[in-house]
Order: structure tokens, then sequence, then C-alpha cells
């Protein structure tokens, strides 16, 4: 009985302790959650890390197998000549042996027709023995020549089928140095490339905006605009002293006056049918509008005069 009362007097406490215990527990499960997300994020990221490695591996693979290819090739080719060498070698020592042959015939031919001078019989089929030595002897001599251009030519295929050697250990070696090298080129190539497109650009807008100063167009009192052939332009419109064409582009700019005799006679007869026309005080003031239009006109093809002398 005493021993349930003291249990259920601490009972309070160990429940503080029971509940600080859960939190701590909480707390370790959420930063546990927490490291498991990162750990997760990790492993996303070193599989796409693992597959870009992975197709890099592919293709240093693929050169390499290439590079070893080449090698294996040239490396035939140079057993292939050694062989060649070899069997030239032999032909030679061969036909050397012949030749030295046919002197020792010739020397003994030479040696028979001086003891056998005094006998017609012997001297003719020695005769014939010496011309037959001679004829041995040429042909040696030309067998000799052509084995030593066989060996000549086995020797020099032999030096190419080192250097080829030499350029596939060599070429297996750059392999990746030529990629890296590519793709930097690429990449100044490409900035390059848009550089140039946006100077282009640049020098474009600047030419335009350069010849629209230089373009002048007139307004007529209907807001309509000549150009200084003295042809209305439909659709154009001005904002300030800048005109613009029918798709909003910098086309010129607003003369104060006619700038050209076709823009002031367009000016001057728009304007003439735009202005009012009944009574007489309206033709009057029709009239005198008119002449100020051409007074205009007048002043302004004189400024334009005066500033193409200038």
């Amino acid at each position: 009985m005493n021993q349930q009362l003291a249990e259920l007097q601490q009972a309070p406490e160990l429940l503080v302790q029971t509940k600080q215990q859960l939190a701590d527990a909480q707390s370790n499960l959420q930063t546990a959650n927490d490291n498991l997300v990162a750990k997760k994020n990790e492993l996303n990221k070193a599989t796409a890390d693992l597959a870009d490695l992975k197709t890099q591996l592919a293709t240093n693979q693929e050169n390499l197998t290439k590079a070893l290819a080449n090698l294996a090739q040239a490396k035939s080719g140079l057993d292939q000549a050694n062989k060649d060498l070899a069997s030239s070698k032999e032909k030679l020592v061969s036909k050397q042996t012949s030749l030295a042959s046919a002197k020792s015939t010739l020397a003994e031919a030479q040696a028979k027709l001086i003891e056998l001078q005094q006998a017609p019989q012997t001297l003719a089929k020695a005769k014939e023995t010496l011309d037959q030595a001679n004829k041995n002897l040429e042909i040696a001599k030309e067998n000799i020549e052509k084995a030593q251009q066989a060996y000549d030519e086995a020797k020099s295929n032999n030096d190419v089928a080192q250097k080829d050697l030499e350029d596939a250990k060599n070429s297996l070696a750059q392999v990746q140095e030529k990629q890296s090298q590519a793709q930097s080129a690429y990449d100044k190539a490409m900035k390059a490339y848009n550089d140039y497109l946006k100077a282009q650009q640049a020098v474009k807008d600047a030419e335009e905006k350069a010849k629209a100063e230089h373009t002048y167009f007139a307004q007529i009192v209907n807001g309509k605009v000549v150009d200084a052939q003295g042809h209305i332009k439909v659709g154009y419109s001005v904002k300030g002293n800048q005109v613009f064409d029918a798709q909003g582009k910098l086309v010129g700019t607003l003369a104060q006056t006619p700038t050209t005799r076709g823009m002031a006679n367009t000016v001057k007869q728009e304007n003439t049918k735009v202005l009012p026309q009944t009574g007489d005080k309206q033709n009057n003031n029709t009239t005198v509008g008119a002449i100020l239009v051409g007074l205009g006109s007048l002043l302004g093809l004189g400024a334009l005069g005066k500033h193409k002398e200038d």
C-alpha cells in the first residue's frame, strides 16, 4: 500500500519525464527525417553525376577502342614489313651466291678457253659455254638489281610502318586533349558569333537612325504625311518630330516647312481641299491661306537651296 502510494506520488514527475522523452524522440525523429531528405537529394545528385560520367566514359572508351584498333593495324603492318624485309634479305643472299657461282663458272670457262684454243671443236664448245656464262652473269646482275630494289622497298615500308605505329601512339594520347580543345573552341566561336550578331544589329540600327534623321516629311492639316516626292504615305504617323511607318518603324523627321517642290505642291493642294470654302469670306480666307502656304513653300524651298549650297 505504501509502495503504491509512493508510486502515485512520483507519477507527475514520471509523466513530466515521459513527456520530455517523447518531445526529445519527436525532435530526433524530425532531425532524422531532415537528414533523410538531405541524403535523398545527395543521392539524386550523385545519380545524375554518375549518368554524366557514364556518358563521358562511353565516349572515351569509343575513342580508346579506335586508337587501339589503329595501333593494332600499325603493328600488323610493321610485322608484315619485317617479314618482307627478311624475305628480301634471303633472296639477296641467294642472288649474291648465284653471282659468285656465275663468276666462278666464267673463270673456269675462260681457263678452258685458253687451254683449248688449238682445238677448233673444243674452242667452239668452250665459246658457247662462255657465251652462256656471260648470259647467266647478266641475268644474275639483273636479279641482284631486282633483289636490291625489293630490299630497298621493304626497308621503306618498314620505315613507314614504324612511323604509323608512332602516330597511332600519339593519337591515343591526344584523344582527350583534342576533345577538350574542341569544346573550348566551340564555346569561343559561339560567343564570337553572338557578339558579331549584336554588333551587326547595332550598326544596322545606327544606319537606319542616321538615314531617318536626313529623310524629311511634311504633315498636312488633316494629319496625313507627305514624302519628299510629294506622295501621301498611307498609315504613316507622327510623334514629336519623328515619322513612323505603318509597322511603327522610324523612317524620317518631320520638317517645319516643305523641303522639296513636290512636297510643297502636295501640301498646298491637300490643305486647300481641307480648308472650308463656303461664302466669300471663307473664299478670301482660303485665298489668303493659299498665299501663305505658297509663301511658306517658297521660303522652305529657299532654305532648302541654301542648305544644299552649304
